[in-house]
């Protein structure tokens, strides 16, 4: 099953109604499309990274989205341990 992932659905800077799937709690600051494929490469989860398109709620601005093949998880437990993933490495790396 194909999931797309946009980095506004991680994004604690944006309301539910802008796009936000996680809670503020459980979602990053401004997450960056490398975080995402770095957080699926440390999770092991296939995927192919778009940098041309755009988050059809911000058509204008070029967030760009990574596709994900995977059956394991739903999309919010997906979301769920990219967020986990990023938290931890911007832990690590303070």
């Amino acid at each position: 099953m194909k999931t797309i992932i946009w980095p506004v659905y991680l994004n604690s800077e944006h309301t539910r109604g802008e796009g936000r799937k996680l809670s503020l709690e459980e979602s990053v600051s401004n997450p960056k499309i490398r975080e995402i494929s770095q957080a699926l490469r440390k999770l092991k989860i296939q995927h192919i990274v778009d940098h041309s398109k755009s988050y059809p709620g911000s058509w204008w601005e070029k967030s760009g989205r990574v596709v994900v093949e995977q059956d394991e998880k739903t999309k919010i437990e997906l979301l769920r341990a990219i967020s986990t993933q990023i938290r931890l490495s911007r832990n690590h790396d303070n």
